[in-house]
């Protein structure tokens, strides 16, 4: 089975929506005969979809999102129609590409993966809250069609199964739930063993925060809890990765970015992730959360908000801390100190992590369960 792969990025990129794209172009060559990359997706005509934006924002401060504009997205259609016609896939597989595939006229077989829903955009991030009547419009329409015209919706959570359902009546028959996998290389079964008898025997909790947006993932709310452990005599220090805030306290230490497409900061990102006590992101917003996954290939116990899809990413007190984002930094901590003095409880934590990766949240099985829905439906 030839599976034409549509991305708006270019699928080889690493660096390309956090590497997810890459990832998944990897674990489909695994398990497909022949993976066609159908990106990246680029027109000059967004320009002109930029100019719009700035004409229907002129005066106000509502944000115009260009990728959503109708024009665009038919040419960017007929892009792919073309495409399609000369490499001949016998099915495709677009990932987060709503407004790109909406206007497609192919007979060839359509299923999509998306890591949210427009609705759930609006209600997480800041980046689409404010958003012009005319972007809203646009993007409700083009998900409404791509969703319609995908034989199924391949998603990794079922947060954005029910949204499907209830922002755009999408059957739930239509809908198969697949978990997305780590974007980081994982570790041997032995070593995350050998890693959780070292952690356990810490002296100092090592926390582990990776993130860009250091507000908006909940930054200073990590800094918060980690003084307050210390504050009750629990030695704690903060690793911030991703991130650089001015913090002048001698329990917190800024790496800032590691690009993982350099060797040695790569290194540095896993050394991380080995050596940490706890992965903590009590963020604000977010969808899949990737970083919990990568934490979970270590055995790293997680600690993350009630927020988006970090239910279904972390479970309560099975592979971490799901916290309330109102919670006071006082009591979570208590909770983490709880655990900590439990050390039987962590360790069954650690090991409850790596064992829910290896068995559901990893590309090979993603790719897998991709490979036998799509085997069933294609003739």
């Amino acid at each position: 089975m030839r599976i034409g792969y549509i991305t708006k990025e270019d699928p080889k990129n690493v660096r390309a929506y956090s590497g997810t794209h890459f990832a998944m172009y990897q674990a489909l060559k695994g398990e497909f005969g022949e993976v066609i990359p159908l990106g990246p997706i680029d027109h000059w005509y967004k320009n002109v979809t930029k100019l719009k934006g700035k004409f229907h924002t002129f005066g106000n401060e509502k944000l115009f999102k260009f990728q959503y504009g109708i024009k665009l997205a038919q040419i960017h259609a007929k892009q792919l129609d073309e495409k399609i016609e000369e490499l001949k896939p016998d099915v495709l597989l677009g990932s987060l590409v709503s407004p790109e595939v909406a206007f497609l006229k192919t007979d060839v077989p359509l299923y999509l993966t998306t890591d949210a829903t427009f609705p759930l955009l609006q209600d997480l991030y800041q980046s689409h809250s404010n958003l012009h009547s005319l972007s809203i419009k646009n993007a409700l329409i083009l998900e409404r069609m791509a969703f319609e015209k995908a034989r199924k919706l391949l998603v990794p959570l079922n947060w954005i199964s029910k949204s499907a359902q209830n922002n755009y009546r999408i059957p739930e028959s239509k809908i198969e739930e697949i978990p997305y996998g780590s974007n980081l290389v994982s570790p041997v079964e032995n070593e995350v063993q050998n890693l959780i008898k070292e952690r356990v025997r810490s002296e100092e909790l090592t926390f582990l925060f990776v993130g860009v947006r250091w507000e908006e993932k909940g930054g200073p709310e990590a800094v918060g809890i980690i003084k307050e452990l210390n504050s009750k005599g629990i030695k704690a220090k903060l690793i911030v990765v991703g991130s650089t805030p001015k913090i002048d306290e001698d329990y917190v230490e800024v790496i800032g970015f590691l690009d993982k497409q350099d060797t040695d900061q790569l290194l540095k990102l896993i050394e991380l992730y080995q050596k940490s006590t706890f992965f903590i992101l009590p963020t604000k917003a977010e969808c899949v959360g990737m970083s919990f996954i990568e934490a979970a290939s270590y055995g790293l116990p997680a600690i993350g908000s009630n927020v988006g899809g970090v239910p279904e990413a972390v479970i309560h007190k099975e592979t971490g801390l799901v916290i309330d984002p109102e919670e006071s930094p006082s009591k979570i901590a208590d909770e983490i100190a709880e655990l900590w003095n439990n050390k039987s409880m962590y360790k069954e934590m650690s090991a409850q992590s790596r064992k829910r990766y290896s068995e559901q949240m990893n590309w090979k099985n993603w790719a897998k369960k991709v490979k036998e829905i799509l085997s069933k439906e294609v003739i």
